[in-house]
């Protein structure tokens, strides 16, 4: 069976969320063999980079969300909610970043929109949690993966 690009994403939440090496290690080589079944350049271009930071502990929250978005746009035909995906990083990304005010606002507005057309109350519960901490909570980024975790499942 061919990988599953939204597998490789919700695998690609679970490493970042866990510290336990023999955990982490099953991740790794499971994502690798996906990422190169997927045989994708960007994807696999990305993938190096989160594997290098991986492996010196020096990821930071964006090396996570370049890879979830590059696999996002790259495989938008096999992700659930690939543009809500794409909109929900960006936004995560420039909330409260002057210089990309405009990129913000297109990616909020149309987030908002998306959201509203699923009518999901669980996806509009946590799109109001996030829109309400505007950018400041300490769990910003966890709720922002944790809203791309529902996205892949709904």
């Amino acid at each position: 069976s061919s990988p599953s690009a939204a597998e490789l994403m919700m695998n690609t939440i679970a490493l970042r969320n866990t510290n336990d090496t023999v955990q982490r290690a099953g991740l790794i080589s499971d994502m690798d063999d996906m990422v190169s079944g997927l045989e994708n350049d960007g994807i696999t271009a990305r993938w190096g980079t989160l594997s290098n930071c991986i492996a010196t502990n020096g990821c930071t929250q964006d090396d996570y969300f370049d890879f979830l978005m590059m696999v996002a746009i790259e495989r938008q035909d096999d992700v659930p909610n690939a543009e809500l995906i794409a909109n929900v990083i960006m936004v995560n990304r420039y909330w409260g970043n002057a210089e990309k005010i405009i990129e913000f606002s297109k990616a909020l507005s149309e987030a908002n929109d998306q959201v509203e057309a699923l009518q999901l109350k669980s996806v509009k519960n946590k799109w109001q949690e996030a829109v309400y901490c505007d950018g400041k909570c300490p769990t910003n980024h966890a709720i922002c993966f944790d809203f791309i975790k529902l996205l892949l499942t709904v």
